[in-house]
């Protein structure tokens, strides 16, 4: 074997161990919200997550991180490379919904149930709320990065429960 090849064929090992060993480096910062703040027009959601009261804050204390709940595809993730690398995005960023599996996940239903028994019959995670055992959509009174809104409750029910600060009264109307 030439010297060429030999040089050629080491090379190739050595870029290949090291894109292996810088591919996992990022795989694995990419988990913080350090790093997806460094691209990511999200400055509010941000804040949300590693300061104040909301649920993204206390899913941060709970060692969630960005990923655990935002899993995006590889073309999800190259369309956003794409955006970035244009400006093509909107400021503030869109806010994105979620599913009940997400929350679900993690959070089981009858955990959630029996936490809020104490509501009674106005208990939005059972009863007549309910069809076929299924909860509502979670995101229908629950945000994680941004205060959370008892509208939907509202347009038919008054509330009298004792709400923290990260809940929002509005005028059932508003959005």
């Amino acid at each position: 074997m030439s010297n060429r090849k030999k040089y050629t064929i080491i090379g190739l090992i050595v870029a290949a161990i090291v894109g292996f060993i810088a591919f996992h480096q990022i795989e694995a910062a990419s988990h913080k919200a350090e790093f997806c703040i460094l691209c990511h027009n999200m400055q509010p959601e941000y804040d949300s997550y590693t300061k104040g009261n909301l649920l993204a804050k206390k899913h941060k204390d709970a060692n969630v991180t960005c990923h655990d709940c935002h899993t995006p595809t590889i073309g999800e993730q190259l369309n956003e490379v794409r955006m970035y690398a244009t400006g093509d995005f909107e400021t503030p960023t869109k806010q994105r919904g979620f599913t009940n599996e997400q929350c679900t996940s993690c959070h089981k239903i009858a955990d959630i149930r029996k936490k809020t028994a104490h509501y009674g019959l106005s208990n939005p995670h059972e009863g007549t709320h309910n069809k076929d055992n299924e909860m509502l959509q979670c995101q229908s009174c629950h945000a994680v990065h941004h205060p959370q809104k008892l509208n939907t409750c509202m347009s038919c029910h008054p509330i009298d429960w004792k709400v923290d600060s990260s809940w929002k009264m509005y005028p059932p109307t508003k959005k």
